[in-house]
């Protein structure tokens, strides 16, 4: 099968909603608009080198005709080889220079006279190349065309135009015909610059998104949430604390069938002992939480079979105390009805009663099983090893460590591509099982399991299996549980 993309379909980043380009965009970037005193002394470069390219034609070839046409008189063989001869070398050396400098311009954003000055020329609307047929080709057709009228027509064009601009960015006549705009690359950022623009554009992308993105304040009470949504602080960023919804259990269940959520069993206020760790403000895992109205069993010595382990692996929940099993069912009859616990009399419920003065007696409390924490490792594409040793691992080109339990370990992985942030993802051990939490990375996370690739949202928990393959930007590790 053969892939094409729809280039015309490309989004084109710091437009407006006319689809002109935004002169704040370009600064946020670092590109500085160039300075019209060196503007005009790359042109004056450039004209030089013309008029010294002429200058055999000029000196020789052209007095030469002109003395001939006026003397009337036979041209000698040698005087008129030597007309030719100065005629094309000015010719050759004009066309060549010429060319050189549209195809460079159109090409690289650059010529003789803007290498020299330090200026190059981008498309207004890419900040890219400008193109060889209208950046460079439709330019200087509109410069050339202003020497039709003697004295006038350059002025006007190249001298005076650049101060109607009203953007202020020192854009002329041509550069308008040609939608080009020259930036200064010795006080700013060279947008040629590979490397040094797509990391700018990165930063301005990220900080936009934390500009706009509306927060929460923690300080909040609980009790004024709504039931579908809670708060939960996630991380640090250039705007402050991040934050992210955990939606209702059975409602992220729906969503993601597949990959197993572990918000519904995600304390946000105290942990357990038993608890794991937290991850950048996330915090730690803890058994959820009896509810409070539902009916509660009386205690007996004697404990039931332990609760299954929730879908998707989650951690061991400490068993309910079950009544005492009801007598089987005849085989082939119906089962017998309970026989009628008759009600209580008031002196009996009066002696029941606990009073204000004796002590109250603690329920039994219920053995927890010890969690035995199984051997994880993470092999990259590149056949590196990753182990996930105690609380769990920051992985990044330069992860920092945790502000919310500094015990993670911090793994650097070599992205040469830059697709992976400084600090991209963490897997941390809750209980027995492995969570995954993107940390607000630039290029996204996403978990492949049975060929199924399911990107994760900002600060999402998410519960691991054996064989996952995690995708990090444009790395990928494959987990291993055991």
């Amino acid at each position: 099968m053969i892939w094409e993309i729809d280039e015309a379909s490309r989004s084109i980043e710091g437009l407006d909603e006319r689809g002109r380009a935004r002169p704040e965009y370009a600064a946020s970037l670092g590109l500085v608009p160039a300075p019209f005193g060196r503007r005009a002394l790359a042109a004056t470069i450039e004209a030089a080198v013309y008029v010294v390219l002429q200058l055999p034609m000029l000196l020789v070839a052209l007095p030469g005709l002109v003395a001939l046409t006026a003397s009337g008189a036979q041209p000698t063989s040698g005087g008129l080889l030597l007309i030719v001869i100065c005629a094309a070398v000015s010719t050759v050396l004009t066309t060549a220079y010429v060319m050189t400098q549209l195809a460079l311009h159109g090409r690289r954003g650059v010529t003789l006279g803007k290498a020299i000055t330090g200026l190059r020329s981008v498309n207004v609307r890419t900040l890219e190349r400008p193109g060889f047929w209208r950046g460079a080709v439709v330019r200087a057709l509109v410069l050339w065309g202003s020497f039709a009228v003697p004295l006038v027509g350059p002025v006007l064009v190249i001298a005076l135009s650049p101060f109607f601009d009203g953007e202020r960015r020192g854009r002329g006549w041509p550069d308008l015909a040609a939608a080009t705009w020259f930036v200064d690359v010795r006080r700013g950022l060279n947008p040629y610059d590979v490397k040094r623009m797509r990391i700018a554009r990165k930063t301005v992308a990220t900080d936009l998104q934390d500009d706009r993105s509306e927060l929460p304040s923690l300080a909040t009470p609980v009790g004024e949430q709504s039931a579908a949504a809670a708060y939960i602080p996630t991380s640090r960023s250039s705007g402050g604390v991040l934050g992210a919804l955990r939606a209702d259990g059975a409602a992220a269940d729906e969503a993601r069938p597949d990959i197993p959520l572990t918000g519904a069993g995600l304390a946000p206020a105290q942990a357990s002992p038993e608890a794991g760790p937290s991850v950048a403000g996330v915090p730690a895992w803890s058994p959820p939480a009896a509810d409070a109205a539902a009916p509660q069993p009386s205690p007996v010595p004697q404990a039931g079979p332990a609760a299954a382990p929730a879908a998707g692996g989650a951690a061991w929940v400490p068993p309910r105390l079950m009544p005492d099993a009801e007598p089987a069912a005849p085989a082939g009859g119906p089962r017998p009805s309970p026989a009628p616990v008759p009600a209580p009399s008031p002196a009996a419920r009066a002696a029941a009663a606990p009073s204000r003065q004796a002590p109250s007696v603690p329920a039994p409390a219920v053995p927890t099983p010890p969690v035995r924490e199984a051997s994880a490792t993470l092999t990259l594409d590149d056949g590196g090893v990753i182990e996930i040793r105690g609380s769990g691992i920051l992985i990044g080109r330069d992860p920092a460590s945790s502000p919310g339990d500094p015990r993670l370990v911090p793994v650097a992985l070599a992205d040469p591509s830059m697709s992976v942030s400084k600090t991209h993802l963490a897997v941390i051990r809750a209980g027995a099982d492995l969570v995954a939490i993107d940390l607000g990375s630039t290029n996204g996370t996403a978990i492949v399991r049975k060929g199924v690739e399911h990107p994760l949202t900002p600060r999402e928990q998410v519960a691991l299996r054996d064989d996952d393959t995690i995708r990090l930007g444009d790395r990928h590790a494959r987990l291993r549980i055991g």
